[in-house]
């Protein structure tokens, strides 16, 4: 099964639409997600030909970020403020549709103020979901509910939240899989083996199990030599949510994410523990390529 690399941008711009798509296109990018704001600010008809450039370009239009946290949490303890992010979440849901993405990354809560909404988060997420998931079946469009960090009311337990989704035994509401909020939350590896059958996509990112960093795959410590074969299993991009290392290119960053998805950059053994080996001019991890040679961003 032939992997495919997608990006997360944070904006689409009109202006530069046309060269990006070309960048992704030589980059080997199959797929990009971008935040919703970039989708506010434009009417329907320009949303509906950034669709036509994207299926004109043989790349796919994946999916859109929503909002979290504050006056947009559909958990929030206050029914009219939650009522109104549903509402907010709904009019996102039809620029998604414009713009000819499948997927709406919404997530189950933010950082709690009181002990109640650890308690009762639950229970407001369903009564949002119970109104939004029918809003986004009618259009077609899959809810991925993301796996949060461990500050968060609910939701970052991936296997509780994966539990949680299943009993609405619909095929519009799946789980974004979030490798860096796994990887500082508890097990990423274990977690990813119990949940990937409710996976509809992925943010793939790397940390230091310390800060939510959106680093590239190899420049953290995530444990990609257990969690790649998993995810070579996909049959969709996987999404990296990720910062371009050194404002590297966009053909220098699929390239070193393929290698280490694949195992194939250069480890070196360091008392029994096997490290990712990383050029000492450029800083970029080391990778071997099919005839053997070595390369990193020097070249």
């Amino acid at each position: 099964m032939e992997m495919e690399i997608g990006v997360a941008v944070s904006r689409i711009e009109a202006k530069t639409l046309e060269d990006d798509l070309k960048a992704w296109k030589r980059a080997g990018i199959a797929a990009v997600e971008c935040d919703y704001p970039s989708l506010m600010e434009h009417p329907i008809r320009v949303l509906e030909n950034w669709s036509k450039m994207f299926r004109d370009a043989e790349i796919r239009f994946w999916s859109v970020h929503a909002p979290f946290g504050g006056h947009n949490n559909l958990s929030h303890p206050d029914e009219k403020t939650r009522r109104r992010a549903v509402e907010f979440h709904k009019f996102i849901l039809e620029r998604t549709s414009a713009v000819g993405a499948g997927y709406l990354i919404v997530h189950p809560s933010s950082t709690p103020r009181t002990e109640v909404e650890k308690v009762k988060g639950w229970d407001w997420f369903r009564e949002s979901l119970d109104e939004l998931l029918p809003f986004a079946e009618e259009m077609g469009i899959v809810l991925a509910v993301e796996n949060m960090l461990p500050d968060a009311a609910i939701g970052s337990d991936p296997a509780q939240l994966s539990g949680f989704l299943a009993s609405y035994f619909s095929p519009h509401l799946k789980l974004c899989f979030d490798t860096g909020h796994a990887h500082i939350a508890g097990n990423a590896y274990l977690w990813l083996e119990s949940v990937v059958q409710s996976v509809g996509t992925y943010h793939i990112a790397d940390n230091d199990k310390g800060r939510d960093l959106h680093l590239p795959p190899g420049y953290g410590t995530v444990p990609w030599d257990l969690i790649s074969p998993i995810l070579q299993q996909s049959d969709f991009p996987l999404i990296v949510e990720a910062y371009l290392w050194q404002n590297s290119s966009w053909t220098q960053f699929r390239m070193e994410v393929e290698a280490v998805l694949k195992g194939e950059i250069v480890t070196i053994d360091v008392n029994g523990r096997k490290a990712t080996a990383r050029c000492f001019r450029c800083g970029r991890i080391l990778i071997r390529d099919d005839k053997g040679k070595v390369i990193c961003g020097c070249e």
